[in-house]
């Protein structure tokens, strides 16, 4: 799914879009906005994949939203009825600058694009992570909270991760309890990767090697039972499922 942002200050222009990309399935619009200010505090919230942007905006233009913008995060989209901004907007890294009024033809054109464009986006960003993943027998250290020393670990020592806002959990080999640091989920994922480590929702990482047992209690909860760790770890359903989808491609269930 590809989440969109649509940034216009003549709302019949903005549900002129919408309904032309309710020919794309696999678009979701996410957020309306009408200035670079609305376009602003949406950002701080969300990252849309793009956002579709007009440049005479009141208070600046459009224009005045790219430094707000992480170009490697969220592709840029103009539409407007001045083809005479189109240089700046190439330079600015646009995949498609769209001239009102935008044909359903053209838009088909600009989705080719984009996807292209984001197949590249995704392939460029697995290769950077995939060179700062370490392997199981790796060293890392993290700061916990409440603890003047760093702890240290080989990356085999972590069974799973779960996020807590911008902070996290993570329960080691023979810990009593999960440790608490303020290393985000974002981080822990540029560093453990499949097929050691499996992301069963967007806040909980699991290590499948020292999972021993499940327990599937009810449709809304389950416990998950590991090699050298005292207390069982709780998931919804949502996690259940995918761990299912995850053993059975390891032919583990």
């Amino acid at each position: 799914m590809i989440s969109v942002l649509l940034m216009d200050d003549e709302p019949a222009a903005n549900v002129r879009m919408r309904g032309l990309l309710e020919a794309h399935p696999e678009v979701q619009v996410i957020g309306v906005v009408e200035s670079v200010a609305e376009a602003l505090e949406f950002l701080e919230g969300q990252k849309p994949d793009v956002i579709f942007l007009d440049v005479n905006m009141p208070g600046g233009l459009g224009l005045d939203l790219l430094p707000a913008v992480n170009a490697t995060e969220t592709a840029l989209v103009f539409v407007t009825a001045y083809e005479h901004y189109a240089v700046a907007a190439f330079n600015a890294g646009a995949v498609d600058y769209l001239v009102k009024p935008v044909s359903p033809e053209r838009l088909a054109l600009m989705m080719e694009r984009l996807e292209a464009a984001m197949v590249k986006r995704r392939q460029r960003v697995e290769t950077e992570t995939s060179k700062k993943r370490l392997l199981l027998s790796d060293t890392l250290s993290f700061a916990v909270s409440g603890a003047k020393e760093l702890r240290i670990c080989e990356l085999s020592e972590i069974v799973w991760i779960e996020a807590m806002q911008n902070y996290s959990r993570v329960q080691l080999k023979n810990e009593p309890t999960a440790l608490t640091t303020r290393r985000s989920m974002t981080e822990w994922c540029e560093l453990v990767s499949e097929p050691f480590f499996y992301r069963l929702t967007r806040s909980l990482v699991i290590q499948i090697e020292p999972l021993r047992a499940t327990e599937w209690n009810s449709r809304n909860q389950s416990w998950l039972i590991f090699d050298q760790v005292v207390e069982p770890l709780s998931i919804g359903r949502q996690a259940a499922a995918r761990l299912k989808e995850i053993l059975t491609k390891r032919e583990y269930w």
